[in-house]
């Protein structure tokens, strides 16, 4: 890295590997008060002051560690939580043992281990490494330093991951720990978290856990107590409520894809993927994906596939164990083309709409199993079709394309018992979400329940045995309308619709 004459423009200069001229035009810079030694052979960029000589400490720390531990490995309490404590990172290193490296505003605690093992990654070119989840899972476990977060913290790690990725990951985990055991001396470590992994899996019990949540999965899964309640008082209500049983009469063949497709494109509008209803058609129809918007263009066919196609338009998962599973292979195939919103994968953070906060990631399993069971309770229909979109809208499994799924899972329901199929068109969709908020907020189902109802009823109307006759009817009864002031929903005959 070459030191720079007035002004300065890098923000670090290290001094190793500068040649004689270079090292003293740098020392020059120093005494001129541009440059800062802050370490031995490391020099900042002085501008802005001392709070600004800190901050470029910390924002540079990567590359600063590697010069002055090449070889080490982030590690510990820092590899867990990801982040410095109070402004210090720890470090592993096989030689540069007991140290701590002080900067202005940043310290490296240097702490006796290996340097990389199998499994650790590099940071870029620093020279620096950061600890594989197996190791720092060990080198956290043991009695409490200020380098170990504690056993506290790795169940609370193992909860959260294995409601995100599934039994199968601690397995590999388990495994991969073993590998390294020996090389970093943490046989005992192991024991303790093969313990912790068995109770979890409900393999053997060794009373390793300590958490609430943790215990309450060794017993079976943890579950969000208020959303099952809120479940079974849907439940109840569906079980008597007079809901419509409006029949299939769409044919099989170009009908039902055509349907499939309306279904799609509303499914999507009111999630945000917005297209002209034409160029809606010619992405499914004619298989036209937008060059400027490959990914909203696979969200537009992802929906339609599983709405048109078996065993997803009229199969919805089997309640219990299955039932999650099943929805993130339905959710993986709907998302394929946006790596970026984890197809597939559960949240690993708590999501909210608006101050609505779902389902704690580590609850969303348990809640699932439990909840998908009491959907069995509730007449099959259109009752539990209505069911099961509360279900998965209010436990919100993914970061992304819940409602969409919510409602395929619904349409599953509706198709298996040769019931119409529901789209809640755009101009609706606002009511419909006033509706499923009161019944999330206030626990009351019946106008959630009516509006669904509703629209069942308003599907019917439409012959889809030909797309541009849909179109124009759709159009007619301001379907694809967005506001509420200016526009009202009315049947194709003009009327308006009368409420439930």
């Amino acid at each position: 890295m070459t030191a720079t004459l007035e002004p300065v423009t890098k923000d670090v200069i290290f001094m190793a590997g500068l040649s004689t001229a270079e090292r003293r035009r740098v020392q020059r810079l120093a005494a001129a008060g541009a440059l800062t030694n802050v370490f031995k052979g490391v020099y900042i960029k002085s501008e802005g002051g001392d709070a600004e000589v800190e901050r470029r400490i910390r924002t540079h720390w990567m590359a600063i560690g590697g010069v002055l531990m090449p070889g080490g490995v982030v590690s510990h309490v820092s590899a867990l939580r990801g982040m410095a404590q109070e402004n210090v990172w720890t470090v592993s290193h096989p030689t540069l043992v007991r140290r701590k490296l002080k900067l202005p505003g940043l310290a490296f605690q240097v702490v006796e281990g290996p340097g990389p093992l199998p499994g650790d990654m590099t940071l870029g070119q620093t020279g620096l490494h950061w600890a594989s989840q197996p190791r720092i899972l060990l080198e956290n476990l043991g009695h409490k330093a200020a380098r170990r977060a504690g056993a506290q913290e790795v169940e609370d790690w193992l909860i959260k991951h294995l409601n995100a990725s599934g039994e199968q990951f601690l397995n590999d985990i388990r495994d991969k720990a073993a590998s390294l055991a020996e090389r970093l001396g943490m046989q005992a470590q192991l024991e303790t978290l093969r313990g912790m992994i068995g109770e979890l899996l409900g393999t053997h019990d060794k009373g390793e856990l300590k958490t609430h949540d943790g215990i309450l999965i060794a017993k079976g899964k943890s579950v969000d107590r208020g959303r099952i309640e809120r479940f079974g008082l849907l439940a109840s209500y569906l079980r008597t409520a007079a809901v419509p049983r409006v029949e299939e009469t769409v044919p099989v063949g170009t009908a039902r894809h055509n349907r499939a497709f309306v279904e799609s494109y509303f499914s999507n509008y009111v999630e945000g993927t917005k297209f002209a209803i034409e160029d809606a058609r010619d992405i499914v129809m004619h298989q036209k994906v937008m060059s400027t918007r490959p990914k909203d263009s696979h969200d537009i066919l992802g929906v339609y596939q599983l709405a048109v196609e078996a065993p997803y338009r009229h199969s919805p998962p089997v309640s219990g164990e299955e039932f999650l599973p099943a929805l993130q292979e339905w959710h993986a195939r709907m998302l394929q083309a946006r790596p970026e919103a984890n197809p597939g994968g559960l949240k690993t953070e708590v999501n909210y709409a608006g101050t609505t906060q779902f389902v704690n990631p580590g609850q969303v399993r348990g809640t699932f199993e439990e909840g998908s069971r009491l959907a069995m309770s509730v007449p099959e229909g259109i009752a539990r079709a209505i069911f099961y979109l509360f279900l998965v809208a209010e436990i919100h499994p993914f970061v992304d394309g819940n409602g969409r799924v919510s409602r395929l899972v619904m349409n599953a329901e509706l198709s298996r018992t040769g019931l119409h199929r529901i789209i809640v068109p755009t101009l609706f969709h606002p009511q419909f979400v006033d509706c499923l908020r009161k019944l999330t907020r206030e626990n009351e189902p019946a106008d959630y329940a009516r509006s669904l109802a509703k629209m069942a009823r308003w599907c019917a109307q439409f012959d889809y045995t030909n797309l541009d006759g849909v179109i124009a009817n759709l159009k007619k009864t301001n379907a694809m309308e967005e506001s509420l002031t200016k526009f009202q929903l009315l049947n194709i005959d003009g009327s308006r619709i009368l409420p439930e």
